[in-house]
């Protein structure tokens, strides 16, 4: 007797399938890590960017007590460039700007600090008055 079966083809079939899905398993779970790590760096750098930023604005405006500034020129001493050693923050940098305009009579201040941790940058900009 002669028997025709299917089980070999279907083993085959099944152990290729399996291992197709294996593959596409450990590619997403390597995207997945790339994607947790680069969002870890832009979190960092948008810190690092709102770091540089209250820094400028509490050079611009010192809290009572501490000798008052000239803010104008505080603010047109050009870009100051802050590295971070604590813990979240280290080897991230904070690049601070700040660009004072005259109009109306009044004074308008626009800070801008860009953060920027591994290769990834975060920017945020502060308006105020003086």
């Amino acid at each position: 007797m002669h028997q025709a079966g299917i089980g070999l083809p279907a083993a085959i079939f099944v152990i290729t399938l399996m291992a197709a899905i294996a593959v596409a398993i450990n590619l997403m779970v390597a995207q997945n890590a790339d994607t947790f790590a680069e969002e870890i760096n832009l979190t960092r750098a948008f810190y690092a960017a709102e770091s540089g930023a209250g820094i400028a604005m509490n050079t611009i405006f010192p809290p009572e007590g501490y000798p008052i500034y000239d803010p104008p020129a505080e603010c047109a001493a050009g870009p100051r460039v802050y590295t971070f050693t604590v813990d979240g923050l280290n080897q991230c940098t904070a690049t601070v700007t700040c660009s004072p305009v005259s109009t109306g009579g009044k004074t308008y201040a626009t800070v801008e600090s860009v953060g920027k941790c591994g290769d990834v940058k975060r920017t945020i900009q502060v308006r105020t008055v003086f």
